[in-house]
């Protein structure tokens, strides 16, 4: 079987199936199917519909098809008793990432909120928001000097600043911000720091657990889509 490439409406549709993942993340599972049934990606974008319950077959080739036909491949997937919007994912949170380590973060934020689990979600939330506030300040103040990396490390104990320190520290160099990227900063953090007490609230409170209506009502989307803003205009 000879290399082919990709059918540029078949990439199209897998993003839009799984708007949570990356192109690169959509090529890499393809190219793992491809070698595990030696076929070639176009064929292999119609299994891997078969086990999330799409199909791309309207989109494959003569040949495409051809080689499915000699494959004996069988998608086992366990019944859910007719309640099928059990089983599916809401994507929650979106945030258009190349970092696999952020991806899967993001991806897990989303399983959790389909699977109800709204701590966990409130936790894992504030998580990445803390861990993209810090990149914020690196883009912002990219210096190696001590001053700039103090504003989110922790020097002497050589880690990350805790959420709270770091807000504040950037809210202090605000004068280094333009007018209007200052507006947008203020914004994240404010934002932020909002989430963060009650995320903290949740983390370290037994007897308080979290509804779907609590985070909805926080939006966190709202900061993820600012601090994408940010880095667009970066």
């Amino acid at each position: 079987m000879g290399r082919q490439k990709l059918n540029p409406k078949i990439l199209a549709k897998l993003k839009k199936q799984f708007p949570d993942k990356s192109e690169n993340a959509i090529k890499v599972k393809l190219s793992k199917l491809s070698k595990k049934h030696r076929i070639n990606l176009n064929s292999a974008s119609e299994i891997w519909g078969k086990a999330e319950e799409f199909s791309t077959w309207g989109l494959l080739g003569d040949e495409d098809r051809k080689s499915l036909e000699n494959k004996n491949i069988q998608i086992i997937k366990i019944k859910d008793n007719g309640n099928r919007k059990a089983n599916q994912k809401i994507i929650f949170i979106k945030y258009p990432t190349e970092n696999k380590f952020l991806e899967r973060h993001i991806g897990e934020i989303n399983k959790c909120y389909s699977a109800n689990c709204y701590t966990a979600s409130f936790i894992l939330i504030r998580k990445v928001i803390e861990n993209l506030i810090v990149e914020l300040a690196k883009k912002k103040f990219p210096n190696k000097t001590r001053e700039h990396k103090e504003i989110y490390l922790d020097l002497p104990k050589g880690r990350i600043l805790d959420l709270s320190s770091l807000i504040k520290n950037i809210k202090n160099k605000s004068k280094q911000f333009d007018p209007e990227e200052k507006k947008l900063v203020q914004r994240i953090l404010q934002l932020s720091e909002e989430f963060k007490d009650d995320a903290n609230d949740k983390t370290h409170s037994l007897y308080h657990l979290s509804s779907k209506k609590e985070l909805n009502d926080k939006n966190p989307q709202q900061i993820f889509e600012l601090i994408s803003k940010f880095f667009e205009q970066s």
